[in-house]
């Protein structure tokens, strides 16, 4: 399963799945034109300047979900001023706005998966209580997770797509208990109830096991946790001395690893796996950079990486299949802040 998020948040294995997006903001693009600090001794080189006007002017764009037949691509946008949720075809085309909200940003999670239907999400007043919402074909609106101080949050389909997990407040508002609903009747089943404060990390496939993570002493410090959905074990995974910073990524499609991020041993963030029939853990992907997330297309043929390297977002696909890093197209100046994989594997935004 992966963790998908919108704008605003954390990106994680931005599996979901879930948190994802392809963008290159105007503002950033901006940016990258200006010219660097001119050393001594040489000869200054003009810098391009904007008007307030034309740093204002600008449309940002975020969300990545493809339709079940693929053909079509939502996502949201603030071209009117305010976000609101937009599709455009694969092929190119215009995108054509499905939601018009004038009050709230708007932004999307998800396409469900045999039907046109969509989920999205936002808050009231600015009161940060998103709420989980369905788009029926007909254009209708469904609130999922209904409550005056609910605040929810998408976590991503399950394997088979037959029902997606979401996590809210409702029972009890400082922490996030972890539900599943069904395609089929909307009625949400509790899956574990968070009475500890844990940060939820990830669904196996095989709903045997949750991934949680959970903040020691201060924002260096914290550990990956595994819960035992049948026999209800809570399990830390990454038990240290002194200040380390570890935390859930993703399952593999099989249910065979948790990867995660540490700085165990090391300066920098890097990826590792537990292996969950053995307990073995070894490290998978290090680089002189921090790993932001790591995440896998829905079958596992791909592995997708984000590195910050000097506050710069770098992605790397790789195919598990050979080992080697699939080559990206040359793309606008920018970050790419996320990468969203086809079902089929064919397809990427």
């Amino acid at each position: 399963m992966r963790l998908v998020e919108p704008d605003g948040n954390t990106l994680r294995n931005a599996r979901c799945g879930t948190r994802l997006m392809l963008a290159a903001l105007a503002a950033l693009l901006c940016l990258s034109n200006i010219a660097p600090a001119q050393t001594a001794g040489k000869p200054k080189r003009a810098v391009r300047q904007y008007t307030i006007e034309q740093f204002m002017d600008t449309t940002r764009v975020g969300g990545s979900s493809f339709s079940p037949d693929e053909r079509t691509i939502l996502f949201h946008s603030n071209k009117t001023g305010i976000f609101n949720v937009y599709s455009v075809p694969v092929a190119g085309g215009t995108p054509r706005q499905l939601t018009d909200s004038t009050k709230e940003s708007t932004y999307v999670i998800s396409y469900f998966p045999t039907d046109e239907r969509f989920i999205y999400t936002y808050d009231k007043g600015g009161n940060e209580n998103s709420h989980l919402y369905l788009r029926e074909t007909d254009g209708r609106e469904r609130d999922l997770t209904p409550g005056d101080k609910t605040k929810a949050a998408f976590l991503g389909w399950s394997r088979d797509r037959k029902s997606f997990y979401f996590s809210t407040n409702e029972r009890d508002p400082r922490y996030f208990d972890v539900y599943e609903m069904t395609v089929a009747d909307l009625k949400p089943v509790l899956v574990y109830r968070n009475e500890q404060g844990f940060n939820f990390g990830d669904i196996s496939d095989d709903k045997k096991h949750i991934a949680l993570g959970k903040t020691g002493s201060g924002t260096s410090d914290s550990d990956v946790y595994l819960y035992n959905t049948a026999t209800k074990e809570l399990k830390n995974l990454t038990p240290h001395k002194g200040d380390v910073a570890s935390g859930p990524q993703t399952f593999d499609p099989d249910s065979k690893y948790l990867y995660y991020t540490t700085d165990k041993g090391g300066e920098f963030q890097y990826v590792a796996r537990y292996d969950l029939s053995t307990g073995k853990i070894e490290e998978v992907e290090k680089a002189p950079w921090d790993v932001s997330a790591t995440y896998f297309s829905r079958h596992g043929r791909y592995r997708v990486t984000v590195f910050n390297e000097d506050a710069r977002t770098v992605v790397k696909i790789r195919d598990t299949k050979t080992g080697q890093l699939v080559a990206l197209p040359k793309l606008p100046d920018g970050d790419v802040t996320g990468i969203q994989i086809s079902p089929s594997e064919t397809k990427m935004s």
